[in-house]
């Protein structure tokens, strides 16, 4: 029985102290046919290259900036 995709959509802004641990939690969940998407919105603190170092998780879906 295939399960369905669940899209989890985490909205970043100036979370560098915190983005990690949030996409750790997520990617720990026991459900594992997901896929992650975090949009960082401009953020001047390091949460846009938290984000992108973790863009090789296999499951990401992509990793969208706005500015």
């Amino acid at each position: 029985m295939e399960t369905a995709l669940v899209s989890i959509i985490v909205p970043v802004y100036n979370t560098a102290e915190y983005v990690e641990e949030c996409i750790q939690s997520i990617l720990a969940q026991s459900y594992k046919n997901i896929e992650l998407i975090l949009v960082n919105d401009g953020s001047t603190d390091s949460s846009g290259e938290v984000c992108k170092t973790s863009r090789s998780e296999e499951r990401f879906s992509r990793n969208a900036e706005t500015d």
